[in-house]
């Protein structure tokens, strides 16, 4: 997986792609953590993000609930339809604001 921080005042885009599983999601969370900490809106585009496993789902949700505790907002863009099936599944679509 390769993630690429785009800045923007207190916005940060992170641009994913690969896969999001057991292997990148440790390294995932601490670099969500951080950019929790750095930026009060938080954007994660999917454009190119081919897999989320359970592991994956699990970073994502900390993400949410840090920045959400920041008073911040969390967003998702570019939800492929193998992603977006995952979020139906575990409930997350209905929790994530997911846009296009």
């Amino acid at each position: 997986m390769d993630i690429k921080l785009v800045a923007r005042e207190d916005e940060g885009e992170l641009i994913m792609s690969g896969d999001l599983d057991t292997r990148t999601s440790k390294d995932a969370d601490a670099l969500f953590a951080q950019i929790a900490d750095r930026f009060k809106n938080v954007t994660l585009n999917m454009k190119d993000l081919e897999y989320v496993s359970s592991a994956g789902l699990r970073a994502i949700r900390n993400l949410y609930i840090k920045v959400n505790q920041n008073g911040g907002k969390l967003s998702l863009t570019y939800v492929n339809e193998n992603v977006m099936e995952v979020f139906e599944m575990t409930g997350l679509a209905g929790l994530l604001n997911i846009r296009e």
